[in-house]
């Protein structure tokens, strides 16, 4: 491929199909988080201008959804047995949870565009609410199902572990984020219907923390004893930063709104009010919530800013040995980047901090550019095809050639249209 433009024979789109992997849906993710960025750059004032660009981002994405669920669909449909294949991949089977995150940022994406313009009234707000909890229910599947595959039919090791063993869990998280947008917007409607939301929002997040910090751990654990992993999947050490990102993003947005529900729920009956009609030191439990999700995410974006640097300093020492070809790994940046971007701006409202609106800003502007160099970047992959490959299914030349050597009686491998289990590995279902 020379300046830009494919070289490199157009792959039929039947074959696209059949290589398409759930590893697209981080281009979802990705220009979903850009959007929101755009909406809420803390330099923006709420002006025109950038409400309207976040919203063609918005609409693009919201394209882009279609496109890829409907190659999603017709992958499965046309090709069956690649689930068994998808499934059984260690790594590639992860990217599964790319699907509700990214259909997560279309809620908020909606979202921002019913309050900040009106546009869909309440049956919009109660539609997306609806859509959130479907979106709330398969993040459950999920994170428990990939896990429980990862368990007994995949076989993991430590030394060839990367950091999208975070992806499942990280579907919590993102999630819980919505959850406390859409309870923000539907505070002023329905009090019982905001707090349900936050309660649950808030369970979730702290689940998805809870097992995103034990992965990230042995992660750490993986690179000091192991080394750096493939050059094929270095940029996925970025993806720690997502669950850090979005994880004390929600933790800001939930507590805000306790802090704003609880005290609204009590009264004379409240079983800790003394009989002198006084709310004790409990009734400010809600402010209480509120300051240890300020102090978790504080906590949380340092730990962002410590691993940054781990992160860069791996990726360097693997790019100094060769060029890190591109693909959809590459996608896997954008998101991170954008919720420790969001991350930012958000304290930097909370505690009306010049410094994090300063460093909020620069981010987005990392992000809008990481963002756009990739988008440009795929056009071109996009045309010829070779932006389309599952590592678990081989090129259509190369099985038309296995498959003619066995009928020869060849004693010649497939490869990987087969998906060779490796010594011990456990077969798929």
């Amino acid at each position: 491929m020379a300046h830009g433009f494919p070289l490199n024979p157009l792959k039929p789109w039947k074959e696209r199909i059949r290589h398409f992997t759930w590893a697209w849906h981080a281009v979802i993710m990705g220009t979903g988080i850009t959007s929101a960025l755009i909406t809420n750059f803390p330099y923006s004032g709420g002006a025109a201008p950038a409400l309207w660009l976040g919203f063609a981002v918005f609409a693009l994405n919201l394209i882009l959804f279609v496109f890829v669920c409907g190659c999603t669909i017709a992958r499965y449909t046309m090709f069956p047995e690649v689930w068994g294949l998808m499934l059984s991949h260690p790594a590639q089977s992860l990217f599964i949870g790319c699907f509700p995150m990214g259909a997560a940022t279309l809620i908020n994406g909606a979202l921002a565009l019913n309050q900040a313009r009106g546009w869909g009234g309440n049956a919009l707000l109660y539609t997306l609410w609806g859509f959130w909890w479907l979106d709330s229910l398969v993040s459950y599947v999920i994170a428990f199902g990939m896990l429980y595959i990862m368990i007994v039919r995949q076989e993991q090791s430590l030394a060839k572990m990367t950091a999208v063993w975070l992806l499942p869990v990280v579907t919590l998280i993102v999630a819980s984020s919505t959850g406390g947008l859409l309870a923000k917007a539907l505070l002023p409607h329905s009090t019982k219907l905001a707090l349900i939301t936050t309660t649950f929002s808030l369970v979730m997040v702290l689940i998805g923390l809870s097992f995103a910090l034990m992965i990230i751990t042995v992660y750490l654990l993986r690179l000091i004893t192991y080394g750096t992993p493939d050059i094929t999947l270095i940029l996925s050490s970025f993806i720690v930063l997502g669950p850090l990102g979005q994880g004390g993003y929600s933790l800001l947005l939930n507590g805000e709104n306790m802090s704003e529900l609880l005290p609204l729920h009590y009264g004379a009956d409240f079983p800790f009010v003394q009989q002198s009609g006084q709310i004790p030191f409990l009734a400010q439990s809600g402010q209480m919530i509120f300051v240890a999700c300020l102090a978790g995410s504080f906590i949380l974006w340092a730990m962002g800013i410590a691993w940054i640097i781990v992160a860069v300093l791996s990726i360097f020492s693997v790019a100094r040995k060769g060029k890190i070809p591109f693909s959809m790994a590459y996608w896997g940046m954008v998101f991170p980047h954008g919720t420790f971007a969001s991350l930012s701006v958000k304290l930097a409202l909370v505690l009306d901090s010049s410094f994090y609106r300063a460093f909020g800003g620069l981010w987005c502007c990392v992000v809008f550019s990481l963002w756009l160099w990739m988008f440009t970047r795929s056009i071109p992959a996009f045309i010829d095809g070779s932006l389309f490959k599952a590592p678990y299914v081989s090129e259509e030349g190369n099985r038309r050639k296995s498959i003619l050597e066995i009928e020869k009686g060849q004693d010649t491998p497939v490869g990987d249209f087969t998906c060779p289990l490796a010594k011990g590995e456990k077969k798929p279902f």
